[in-house]
């Protein structure tokens, strides 16, 4: 659920209103370009800039293939998107938003998206329309109501960031590697990637692994009853299985492991941080590459506990939907 704070409850939001409080300050006019879908006024340099609505945002001449790009206030009160989310396009710049050029459509009907990339257009955020979590890139707004990873977690998550294009999927085979927060040293792996795992690397990222609810919104889209037929390795396309939303892979290519338990109560191993006595199994949603007609997004599996870790099953993760007054 979109969730509705206090404009001073953050102060990176803080001068900056939008004409039109319940939407995105950016649209999607083409695969590349973009305009602003409502007048902003915004703070640059100490000084109020206003920045009327269908304002064309400059974007680089040629577009990066997963990429996600910044939106910037110049103190002219002209706008320009970068892939460098940290230094300003010019000195005084202030970064008001962002979304991201994806290798592929989203899917149009239910039968998957399509191999022509370009901005996905749930992608865009600003600053008080946005992921609740720390950091926006990478995600997609489902519905309204709530954020998505658009691809599947990677081994290199805590440099990359947890939904980032091409870089090698964490799975029991390939674990990712363990968060600061968690111990982690920047080189050492987790030995597996259990559903505690899975819980413990989402929440160093601000976010969750998402609710069966939830992944059946977000997988919409796709072709279901289909599965890609082999492992993807990588956060590759699968157009087939790409989802409304813009989810990548959404469906039929690694299992990912879901919020909820249920199912026969099991005995998982904790590695020695307790013992959840009478624990239910832990839900597994999507279905992975060689399922076949199985997958889709109302597919889902009960029958592994917590402790569970294989080469098929890996994880995505969501998180709230964040509207500032």
């Amino acid at each position: 659920m979109a969730r509705t704070l206090n404009a001073n409850a953050l102060t990176h939001a803080a001068g900056f209103r939008k004409a039109a409080p319940w939407g995105a300050a950016f649209a999607k006019v083409s695969d590349w370009s973009v305009k602003t879908a409502t007048r902003i006024t915004v703070e640059v340099a100490g000084q109020a800039v206003d920045i009327p609505a269908e304002t064309v945002v400059a974007l680089p001449a040629t577009p990066t293939v997963g990429e996600d790009y910044a939106i910037w206030a110049r103190p002219d009160g002209d706008l320009e998107a970068t892939a460098n989310h940290t230094t300003p396009p010019v000195t005084g710049a202030r970064k008001i938003g962002g979304f991201h050029y994806a290798p592929g459509g989203n899917a149009t009907g239910t039968t998957g998206g399509s191999t022509t990339p370009g901005i996905n257009a749930y992608s865009f955020w600003d600053l008080k329309w946005r992921p609740s979590c720390p950091d926006p890139r990478g995600m997609t707004l489902v519905a309204d109501g709530f954020w998505m990873d658009i691809y599947l977690t990677g081994v290199d998550a805590i440099t990359n960031g947890s939904s980032r294009y091409n870089v090698l999927i964490a799975d029991g085979s390939s674990p990712p590697k363990v968060p600061a927060l968690f111990g982690g040293d920047g080189s050492a792996t987790y030995g597996s990637y259990t559903w505690f795992e899975a819980q413990e690397l989402a929440s160093a990222f601000g976010k969750r692994t998402p609710t069966q609810m939830e992944f059946m919104a977000a997988a919409y889209g796709v072709t279901q009853a289909s599965s890609r037929g082999s492992d993807p390795v990588n956060t590759i396309l699968d157009a087939a299985r790409t989802s409304k939303w813009g989810l990548v892979g959404a469906t039929g290519n690694l299992w990912i492991w879901g919020e909820e338990l249920g199912g026969p109560n099991s005995a998982p191993a904790t590695d020695g941080r307790g013992t959840p006595a009478n624990m239910p199994n832990a839900c597994l949603l999507g279905g992975y590459w060689v399922n076949g007609s199985d997958s889709g997004s109302r597919c889902s599996n009960w029958n592994n506990a917590a402790s569970s870790s294989y080469n098929s099953l890996g994880s995505r993760f969501s998180c709230d939907h964040l509207v500032l007054e």
